[in-house]
Formats: C-alpha cells, sequence, structure tokens
C-alpha cells in the first residue's frame, strides 16, 4: 500500500492531469463561442473580406466540379479567371467551403471555421503556456494571446481571414520545437530525434499554406531568438548548435512538405503584377509614429479615422514586470523564457515604428512582402502572452503567500483582458449595409474603373494587367486597344464537352480566324487542335488566350496545364512525405508495423493512427493531382445564326427540385461587330406558358458588346429559378435574343423560322 505521502501525490497529480483537461476545453470553447457571438451581424466594410469570401465561394464551386486543388478561379475577375491559388495560399479556403459545400450558408459557414480556428489556438496556446507555468498563469497567457487588440483588428477591420487563422499554428509550432528539443536519444513516446523534427516540421506546414506571408515574416522572429539563445548560451556551443538545429530543420520540413504550393508560386511569380515589384513602397508610409505606438484609452479604440493599429496600453507594464522577472528568477526554463522573449518583444516593438525605417529600406526584398509593419503584432501578441503569464508565475515563486491570490487575480485580469478587446469593439455590419450578396457580387467591377487598384490587380497575368493598366490610366477602355476583326460568318464552333478547366470544340471554318477563348491568357493554359498542342497567345486590350484556326473541320481543346514547377514541387514533396512516412513507421531498428514478429510484442496505438492518417493524406494529394474525380459535362448543339453572333449550344442540366435554380449555361460564338443585345431563357410548360425567365446579354453583364471581336466565345450563365409549387415533370426551356429597346421584338435567326428557340429541358423531380 502507498505510503500516505506518496497518495497524496498522487493525487495531486491526477486532479492536475483533470485540470490540464477541463482548463484548455474550456478556454478553447469560450473562444469559440466568443467570436461566434462577437460576428453574429457581420462585419462587412473590411479591407479584405470581401474578397475572401468570394474565394470561398469560388472554391466551393470548384468542388462541386470535382476540382480538388484549383489553382485558376475561372469566374473571377468578370469571368475572365485569375490563377488565386496558385499563388495564395489555400489553407484557410477549405474548412469553410466544405461547411458550404455541405449546405450550410456561406456567411455561416465562414463563422464556423473562423470559431473553431480560434478555439484551436486558444487550446494550443494553453498547451505552450504549461510548458513553463502552472495552471492559472497559463489561462491568462491564453485569454491575453486571444484577445490581443491585433488579432480583434485583423478580423473584423482588416476582414484578413487567412492572417488571423494563421495564429493557429504559432503556439503549436513552438510546442512541437519544444518537444523536439528534448535531451534524451529517444522520447518517452518512443520518438526518435529525427521523427520529432519531423513532427515540429508539420506546423510550419500548416502555416505556410494558410498564410504565407505569416510564415515569411515568422523566420525573423525565430532568427532573433536563436541569435539571442547563441550569446545566452555561447559557453556551451554544442548545445548552440543542437539548439540551431531544432529551429531551422523543421522550417525545412515545412517548407520540403509544401513544394507542391511554394515552389510554383515562387518559380512562377513573374507571371503575375505581385512578382513585378508592384508592393514597392506601400509599406513606407505605415509605420507608426512613438506617440502612437501604443493606445492609451480606456478601451481599445479600433474605429478612429485613419489610426493604425497601435499597441495596447498593458504592454508596458508587462515588459516591465517580465524584466523584473527575467533578473531575480533563479535559472529556470522560465527565467530563460523571459529572457529570450523580453527583448524579442522590445524588437519587434521598434521595427513597427519609423526609427526603423533605415533598416527596412536595407531588405527591400522582405519589406516590400511585409506591406505593413505593424503586423509584427502577429508575433508580439504571442511574447506579449507568455510575458504576462510568466510575471505572474515569478509573483507566485517569489511570494509563496500570495498562492491564494492567484485564482482571483488571474480571473480579475482575464476579464480585463477580455473586456479591453471587446467592449470597444464597433463595426460597419450587415444590418447597416443590408445587401452582403450585391457587395460580393459587384466587387469585380472596379475593374473597369479609371485605374485598377493595387489589390485588384496584384494576381493578375501580366500580359492582361500591362495593356488593361495603361489603357485605363490613359482613360480608355481595354477593348478600345483591341484590334478590329474581319467577320466570320463561315465559321461554327460547337461546344463538345465541358468542365471547370477545359473546354472541348469542334470548329468547323471556310478560311482561317482567330479563335479568343474567354479567359485571360496564362502559360498552363495548354490548346490542341486535333490532338496537337499549338501555341496559344495573349491579344486584345484584355490580354486574352487565342489560336489561329486554318480552314477546315477540327477539334480544338484548351485545359489547364502542368507546368514544370508544378511538377518539381510535387516531386519534392512525394520525396518529403516518404521521408516522413518511414520515420513514422520506424520503431526500434526495424519497420515493425509492416513486418510484425511475434518477439515484438505489442503495439501501441500511436504506432497504428500517426501512419494511417499519414497515408491518408498522401492519397487524397494523389487523387487531387490526378484529376480522376472532375466532373464533365455534355453540350448540346444549337447552332443559331443572329448575324452577328451565333448560339452555338447549351450545357446538359442537372434535375432539380422546386425552388431551386437550374442553371443554363449557353455558348455563344460572335462573328462580327457588337450590338447592344440581351438573351431570354423562359422556363416554359407543354402549353407554351413561361413559369420562370431570366434574361441577360450574351456574355453576361460584365462582357459589354463594344468588347465583341469576330472569332471571340462568350460564356453566359442564365439562372432560371423553378417554382416552387411546380409539380414533377420535365418542362421546355425556349430561348432567344433581343434587342432591349424592342422587348416585344424577339430577332429571328438567319438560319431558322421562329425568334423562340426550343434549347432543351429541366426535370423537375420530387
Amino acid at each position: 500500500m502507498d505510503e500516505p505521502g506518496e497518495s497524496q501525490v498522487s493525487r495531486i497529480k491526477e486532479v492536475t492531469k483533470l485540470r490540464d483537461w477541463i482548463a484548455p476545453l474550456s478556454l478553447a470553447l469560450f473562444s469559440a463561442l466568443a467570436l461566434f457571438q462577437l460576428t453574429a451581424v457581420w462585419p462587412v466594410d473590411t479591407h479584405d473580406g470581401i474578397t475572401h469570401i468570394r474565394r470561398v465561394e469560388a472554391l466551393t464551386a470548384a468542388l462541386r466540379e470535382g476540382v480538388i486543388f484549383p489553382r485558376w478561379f475561372p469566374d473571377h475577375m468578370l469571368g475572365y479567371g485569375k490563377p488565386v491559388l496558385n499563388y495564395y495560399s489555400p489553407g484557410f479556403y477549405y474548412p469553410p467551403a466544405l461547411l458550404h459545400l455541405a449546405g450550410l450558408d456561406l456567411i455561416l459557414s465562414i463563422r464556423v471555421a473562423l470559431s473553431l480556428a480560434f478555439g484551436l489556438s486558444a487550446w494550443w496556446m494553453y498547451r505552450l503556456s504549461r510548458h513553463f507555468v502552472s495552471i492559472w498563469p497559463a489561462m491568462v497567457g491564453v485569454v491575453c494571446f486571444q484577445f490581443f487588440p491585433y488579432r480583434i483588428y485583423d478580423l473584423f477591420f482588416r476582414g484578413a481571414f487567412p492572417e488571423f487563422s494563421a495564429f493557429i499554428w504559432l503556439p503549436l509550432i513552438a510546442v512541437c520545437t519544444l518537444q523536439a528539443a528534448k535531451k534524451d536519444r529517444t522520447a518517452s513516446d518512443g520518438s526518435s530525434l529525427p521523427l520529432r523534427l519531423a513532427m515540429a516540421g508539420l506546423p510550419w506546414a500548416g502555416l505556410i499554406v494558410t498564410h504565407n506571408l505569416t510564415a515569411l515574416m515568422a523566420v525573423l522572429p525565430l532568427g532573433i531568438v536563436l541569435m539571442l539563445f547563441a550569446v545566452h548560451q555561447h559557453k556551451k556551443r554544442s548545445r548552440v548548435l543542437r539548439v540551431f538545429l531544432i529551429g531551422i530543420a523543421p522550417v525545412a520540413v515545412g517548407i520540403v512538405l509544401t513544394a507542391w504550393y511554394v515552389l510554383p508560386a515562387l518559380l512562377e511569380l513573374g507571371w503575375v503584377m505581385n512578382g513585378n515589384r508592384l508592393f514597392r513602397g506601400v509599406g513606407m508610409s505605415h509605420f507608426l509614429a512613438l506617440d502612437e505606438l501604443f493606445d492609451f484609452t480606456a478601451l481599445y479604440a479600433y474605429n478612429i479615422p485613419g489610426a493604425r493599429p497601435s499597441l495596447p496600453v498593458y504592454v508596458v507594464p508587462v515588459a516591465l514586470a517580465a524584466l523584473v522577472a527575467a533578473l531575480t528568477l533563479k535559472p529556470s526554463a522560465l527565467r530563460l523564457l523571459t529572457q529570450l522573449t523580453v527583448p524579442l518583444t522590445l524588437v519587434l516593438g521598434w521595427a513597427m515604428t519609423d526609427a526603423s525605417k533605415w533598416l527596412w529600406t536595407r531588405t527591400e526584398l522582405f519589406f516590400n512582402q511585409v506591406q505593413f509593419p505593424w503586423r509584427l503584432q502577429i508575433f508580439m501578441a504571442l511574447g506579449v502572452a507568455l510575458l504576462l503569464a510568466a510575471s505572474i508565475e515569478a509573483l507566485h515563486c517569489k511570494w509563496r503567500q500570495w498562492a491564494r491570490f492567484v485564482p482571483l487575480s488571474s480571473l480579475i485580469i482575464s476579464v480585463y483582458l477580455f473586456a479591453y478587446a471587446s467592449i470597444g469593439l464597433k463595426y460597419t455590419t450587415s444590418e447597416d449595409v443590408h445587401n452582403v450578396a450585391h457587395w460580393s457580387d459587384s466587387i469585380d467591377h472596379l475593374f473597369w474603373k479609371s485605374s485598377i487598384s493595387i489589390w485588384a490587380q496584384h494576381l493578375l497575368p501580366i500580359w492582361s494587367a500591362n495593356p488593361m493598366v495603361d489603357a485605363l490610366n490613359a482613360g480608355r477602355k481595354p477593348w478600345e486597344d483591341s484590334p478590329v476583326t474581319d467577320p466570320i460568318d463561315s465559321a461554327a464552333v460547337t461546344p463538345v464537352h465541358t468542365s471547370l478547366l477545359r473546354q472541348h470544340y469542334l470548329v468547323t471554318t471556310d478560311r482561317s480566324f482567330r479563335l479568343l477563348f474567354h479567359k485571360f491568357y496564362f502559360p498552363p493554359w495548354r490548346v490542341s487542335i486535333d490532338g496537337i498542342e499549338v501555341g496559344a497567345e495573349p491579344v486584345t486590350g484584355l490580354g486574352l488566350a487565342s489560336v489561329t484556326v486554318t480552314p477546315g473541320t477540327h477539334t480544338v481543346e484548351i485545359a489547364w496545364g502542368t507546368t514544370s514547377a508544378v511538377w518539381l514541387g510535387r516531386l519534392v514533396t512525394a520525396t518529403g512525405w516518404l521521408a516522413v512516412l518511414m520515420l513514422l513507421l520506424q520503431t526500434g531498428n526495424g519497420l515493425d508495423i509492416l513486418i510484425r514478429r511475434k518477439e515484438s510484442g505489442p503495439l501501441h496505438m500511436r504506432q497504428l493512427w500517426l501512419p494511417i492518417i499519414w497515408l491518408s493524406v498522401g492519397a487524397l494529394m494523389l487523387l487531387a493531382a490526378s484529376g480522376i474525380t472532375v466532373r464533365t459535362w455534355d453540350f448540346s448543339a444549337i447552332g443559331a445564326d443572329y448575324g452577328n453572333i451565333r448560339l452555338e449550344g447549351i450545357r446538359s442540366i442537372p434535375q432539380r427540385r422546386a425552388g431551386e435554380v437550374a442553371p443554363v449555361h449557353l455558348t455563344w460564338l460572335v462573328t462580327g461587330p457588337g450590338e447592344q443585345e440581351k438573351a431570354f431563357v423562359h422556363l416554359v410548360d407543354e402549353a407554351g406558358f413561361v413559369l420562370s425567365q431570366d434574361d441577360i446579354p450574351p456574355g453576361g453583364v460584365n462582357t459589354p458588346h463594344q468588347s465583341w471581336l469576330a472569332g471571340r466565345i462568350l460564356h453566359s450563365k442564365h439562372e432560371v429559378k423553378i417554382p416552387d409549387s411546380l409539380p414533377p415533370g420535365s418542362y421546355r426551356l425556349v430561348a432567344g435574343l433581343y434587342h432591349p429597346d424592342r422587348v416585344n421584338e424577339p430577332i429571328v435567326p438567319v438560319n431558322g423560322i421562329s425568334p423562340h428557340l426550343e434549347i432543351g429541358s429541366v426535370d423537375v423531380v420530387p
């Protein structure tokens, strides 16, 4: 039987272990629910929020089409497309897109995803804090990290959803790095140092694919910490070298595992405006003056016009208390933490001020990507939270009698931190701007203004952006710089089948002409004629992809191809993935999981589920790269000739239920000068009665007739609402064309006898 002392120690350990589950779980739930409630009335007047909402919409649409990782969003930029995920980190967009795909409302999906990420960051921040402090100080540190004003500002005013989500990875990176830094050759769970380094690389990979800019900036505090540690431990060279290895190796692992995304983003950066020093000089006007470095209001002031995000006032007493702790504590992990974190926090704070301009100008390449110096508060939030927890713990260690006041004081401080960051939060909401959907639909109309904003053009292909920017800055519309083409009255372009990133046409012509696709030119777009790849070229003031078609009948296909950089990235990632798999499978001196021996003993669950998860991740990535899940749609030929434009085909329409919308995709070919015309699509019953309709110009509202050129393909999508009370059955679709000033006089096709064309049907199911 245990001695009373041993029994008491055992009970204390059990209670502590239970509290170490209850505390982070409570903090995670509180964080998630608090954020979910704060976003109940959605903030709409943000810098980037609408952009990210539209990207979630685009990714959801791609997933519906079976494209797991679309590097190009075809519906962006007025339907001409943008290579968004070829450059921008895709990680944030998948959780809300999957929730939206499952049936949740778009905004609700984003709220849920952000709230879950916010809760997870609380969990990992607690785990990090518990490496150094006891439970109550750790909880205060979590609240400080979660409700650091810049995090709130990042979401509610900048609308920087990916950057906001990137916070989840920072404490997890620190936790995994500390785990890898264990002195023993093999950890208690049986993992070797190489495996621990590989595991520490996973959160780095998560950070890179969530927000690459935060990952780039994270190198700065990591480098400062390593240099401070080298100075602090200069007499122990072997230890310094080990820490440098443990600090740098996970970064390399993260880069290797995300090479499928990183290498194309870097090697193909010159194909978009962002790679042409677009942001040069942007950040020089965003430094903080010394008198605006701190916010001295009672509650953090978010909505001061023209104000930049300052540091919360409590940073000063926290830094002073931590400095005292660093000088008075006995040698320990807590003292080392404060001695490294205090100067790091001070350096990061200084780097946001005018006093640091001279340094930033010497690191222009890095600074141009950072854009805003006050973004460094991302890492200051982590440092200040740890210093606050360390200061409370140091006070506890210094005066043991103060221990009875720790819970109450921790609770008071936590309430203050939450109130300081949230009570003063005032922002433009969806109640102030009622038509949020209109914002989402019209954001790309900025494209046609007198100049293109830097944010709209930074991911535009240079073949499109350069001529458009030149034309718009000169006061001209992009199509005014397009060459005049001769009419092509003898050509037909019949769509055969299509998918999100591939279109197949049957082209018939009596003479050569240039076929213009309704998409920006970009090198991964590959065009083949009769199965032979031909070179596509950018043409017109819009930089559209085009190809010359010779007389005869040809099959023409345009498809998104795999570039050399993508293949290289996949190869590097596959190599890293296999290396990690071997480390996961290796137990002891052999691969006991693959080849079990009787004398090996029982398997631990950890040895099984980690390789299974890793194999599942690899299978998913292989599935995404293969493209076998892509959905293909057939077209029915129409061939109605209206003189200057032809209605060539309609995409097959899936079954619909009453109350839903039937998407009617039409393909057109411009054969002569554009005129102001509208296309109608009617849903009619057997008696010819119109049940529903949708009228838009050929090519959609964002393709004005002035931009039509002979040989150009147009795509339009009519959204025909199925009446709520419509009984199941098959209903006809009727289409046609008319001039807006002669609504009751639809145009009769040159090769037809009626202005009302039977183009297909919609099957309405129960």
